[in-house]
């Protein structure tokens, strides 16, 4: 059985700790593992990667290549926890809109990180990646249709930290159906591959449901949570009120920065819209998984959507974890704004994060 992932990770992680729970989860000891090149390693970069690069991805292990990227804002709770903050807890007493908006936090307190959408290698995920969830998903272009979703299967999203840049001399380096839609690869420079027209319109008619723009990140109790909300859209209601729904896919990583097991048994989601409601859910773990975040496998990512029927509403919450002895943990999920900016200009515009 062949891995190519394992040739360049064994030279990056000190005694081979990712080759070793690699070999011992996935083969048993009577298989023989052959390690196969894959490319060359490049020096990380501070600055952007540009669409085109190759790269590993340092918690999951998959082969990916860059689609596009983006500049976002990183508001980080903890950095920023002596200045005013959301209300995590809005059920004693409902403040109005105007009370809500000074309580946020401003742009100019975020810092500037790069995030990016790439393409996935399927072998990989396949095989090395019980704590991802990829796929992309969108609202169907027929703006009629209502209540349904589709997936893109082989994309996610990456933070810059995440990237273990290479090369690779193959034509088709990775194993996705969309490499040779959306790139051309050339000898003659690097990253040696290039966008194609088909990849430009592919991003232009999706733009909007693409995006990232504002990142929300905070730890509690050793667990860091990252949260990213997508605007997907609107529809009409069907019915005779005209009313539209908007919906928003929302991604959630969850790092485990210690080196203790814990495992996600339960979610709690509050819901403050701009007419004074406020909507919770509760639930047995995430995407229909409890995951165990352990220091052989501490990162675990997804995606989930949410509907909501007005142009501003915020989103928070927390995750309960529960350790080895039996006790439990709550940790926090950031708030984040669910902002259809289209029904909002000028100085009424609500604040981004």
């Amino acid at each position: 059985m062949r891995c190519g992932v394992l040739s360049v990770l064994e030279r990056l992680l000190p005694g081979s700790r990712f080759a070793n729970f690699f070999k011992r989860t996935y083969f048993s000891p009577s298989q023989a593992i052959i390690v196969e090149p894959i490319g060359q390693l490049q020096a990380p970069r501070e600055n952007i990667y540009e669409p085109g690069q190759l790269f590993l991805h340092r918690h999951f292990g998959y082969r990916g290549l860059i689609i596009q990227s983006w500049t976002a804002k990183l508001f980080d709770r903890n950095q920023l926890s002596l200045k005013a903050t959301f209300v995590y807890d809005i059920l004693c007493s409902f403040p109005t809109i105007s009370e809500l908006t000074t309580h946020e936090y401003k742009s100019e307190d975020a810092t500037n990180i790069y995030m990016y959408q790439v393409l996935t290698d399927q072998r990989d995920t396949d095989l090395c990646n019980a704590a991802l969830k990829p796929g992309i998903t969108f609202l169907p272009d027929d703006k009629r249709i209502f209540n349904t979703i589709y997936i893109v299967s082989g994309m996610d999203y990456v933070f810059h930290d995440d990237i273990i840049p290479f090369s690779s001399q193959d034509s088709v380096p990775i194993k996705n159906e969309y490499v040779q839609e959306f790139f051309i690869p050339t000898a003659d420079r690097e990253p040696s591959f290039l966008p194609t027209d088909h990849l430009r319109r592919w991003i232009e008619a999706r733009k909007q449901s693409l995006e990232v723009t504002c990142v929300h990140r905070e730890v509690t109790e050793g667990v860091r949570t990252t949260t990213v909300p997508f605007f997907m859209g609107r529809r009409l209601t069907g019915d005779k009120s005209e009313k539209h729904v908007r919906y928003w896919r929302y991604f959630v990583r969850l790092e485990n920065l210690n080196p203790d097991r814990i495992q996600l048994r339960e979610r709690f989601w509050k819901i403050f819209s701009i007419t004074g409601s406020l909507e919770s859910v509760r639930g047995k773990g995430v995407v229909g998984m409890q995951p165990v975040l352990s220091a052989e496998s501490p990162v675990f990512q997804y995606h989930s959507h949410v509907q909501v029927p007005v142009p501003w509403a915020h989103m928070w919450g927390s995750f309960r974890f529960e350790r080895p002895n039996g006790s439990s943990f709550d940790v926090k999920i950031p708030s984040f704004p669910l902002c259809d900016r289209a029904y909002w200009s000028g100085t009424d515009e609500p604040p981004m994060n």
